[in-house]
């Protein structure tokens, strides 16, 4: 018993480091991908732009590629030519005078004028050319110039009044892409710290239990070390005393009367001890057959009364006639016996002992109330745990194990029942047991 502290202490911190360890690493993990998601969003806006730019850029082209066209067929004619180049639809003289060369918007029509020999020459492009130059590819927008809600790229002139620029949509989704893979990466982080947290928290809680229970088995080994000495002492010594002729005859027998029940004692601590290997295997354990429960708790208050008796106590009963239930007839007298031995124990300075069966919405209960001077309220969900028993055990002056509560509870629970403290105060303490599937029949005379 003594290597469990030790073991489950190296366990928590073995546990705990590598929880540190594994929250560390998430948290590596979160900023990692939290830059790789900026920088993602960074190079998506950047391939973006790039398209928009290429389109202002192949735009300049097409516009330098027409210029060159035009200028080559006037090169090759001293006067107008006869075919027009495309991507022009007309061409026509503007004066004898060199005219300001380079594209102009008139209108909606795009216009070229170059100073040839003869003057000033004005060619006006094609409208499906123009339509077509003006159209950005998909994923880009034609925005007016001073539209500056997200980055663009001017046109050349004399296009320059229009910028590209992505679509507002496509831009506002890589947007919400960003943002919904932020909210991704901090909803995993969170479950994964309040799973770590979950876990650190149940692993303290089973060391603290382990600490618990370490402590309740050292009172378990101080108490059943006490009621294993104090009899065997009694025993031996009321022995030596008759064998050494120290007593006459009739000292003699109350010496073996007192050592017969010193030896009572220690086999009903056997007893209960063996009682608890046994029922706690569960529902296993038991033998259940139809039982008249109100005459089964009747003979095992009966059986009792002696021992009541014995201890100045005061036993009073109310037992509701004709109820019968699926029961183990060796089982539930045993849960019941220490019930009713708990309450003397801890009963008033004279012990009164009350025991009730009814029946309520198809179940019975069975209620033991003492006199005594209740349960402390940090102890009530306590008093069924193994082993366990309030106030110190080097200190403590009644007689007993922590095994009594615990063997009711097992043998309650193996009959699908219930136990439980239902009032507790410095009047006394009412124990509950509520066993389901009851039947109530009437008794012929």
């Amino acid at each position: 018993m003594r290597r469990q502290g030790p073991l489950t202490t190296r366990h928590l911190i073995v546990a705990a480091l590598t929880l540190i360890v594994i929250n560390a690493q998430l948290s590596w993990w979160i900023i990692y991908a939290l830059r790789e998601n900026r920088t993602r969003l960074r190079l998506e806006r950047t391939n973006m732009l790039a398209e928009c730019s290429l389109y202002e850029a192949n735009t300049g082209k097409r516009m330098a590629a027409a210029r060159a066209a035009l200028e080559e067929a006037l090169a090759n004619s001293d006067r107008i030519p006869a075919v027009t180049p495309p991507p022009f639809a007309s061409i026509e003289a503007a004066g004898t005078e060199p005219c300001s060369e380079g594209w102009k918007l008139d209108g909606d029509t795009l216009m070229l004028s170059v100073s040839v020999a003869q003057g000033c020459v004005r060619a006006a492009v094609a409208a499906d050319w123009s339509a077509r130059l003006l159209t950005p590819p998909d994923g880009c927008e034609r925005v007016a110039a001073t539209d500056t809600a997200i980055p663009g790229v001017l046109l050349p002139k004399p296009l320059d009044r229009w910028q590209v620029r992505p679509q507002e949509e496509r831009w506002h989704k890589a947007v919400a892409v960003y943002q919904g893979r932020i909210l991704m990466m901090v909803s995993e982080g969170s479950f994964f710290v309040i799973l770590l947290l979950v876990m650190l928290g149940l692993l303290w809680r089973s060391f603290r239990r382990e600490v618990e229970l370490e402590r309740q088995h050292q009172g378990f080994l101080s108490a059943i070390t006490h009621e294993l000495k104090s009899p065997l002492a009694a025993v031996r010594l009321a022995l030596e005393t008759v064998l050494r002729g120290r007593a006459d005859g009739t000292a003699s027998m109350r010496f073996l009367e007192n050592a017969l029940q010193d030896t009572e004692r220690l086999q009903s601590l056997v007893q209960k001890v063996l009682e608890v290997t046994r029922y706690a295997r569960g529902h296993g354990a038991l033998r259940l057959r139809r039982t008249n429960l109100s005459a089964l708790i009747e003979d095992t208050t009966s059986t009792f009364l002696r021992r009541a008796t014995a201890a100045g106590a005061r036993l009073q009963t109310d037992i509701e006639p004709g109820l019968w239930a699926e029961v183990d007839d060796e089982a539930l007298p045993i849960a019941l016996s220490n019930l009713l031995e708990n309450a003397i124990k801890y009963g008033g300075t004279i012990p009164a002992v009350a025991v009730r069966l009814t029946a309520e919405g198809g179940s019975a209960l069975i209620r033991v109330t003492d006199n005594g001077n209740g349960i402390p309220e940090e102890d009530v969900q306590l008093v069924f745990d193994r082993f366990f028993r309030g106030g110190d055990e080097m200190t403590r002056t009644t007689q007993g194990t922590g095994l009594g509560l615990y063997l009711v509870q097992q043998i309650i629970n193996a009959h699908r029942g219930t136990v439980r403290v239902a009032s507790t105060g410095p009047t006394g303490t009412t124990f509950l047991i509520t066993l389901p599937h009851v039947d109530a029949v009437e008794e012929r005379e």
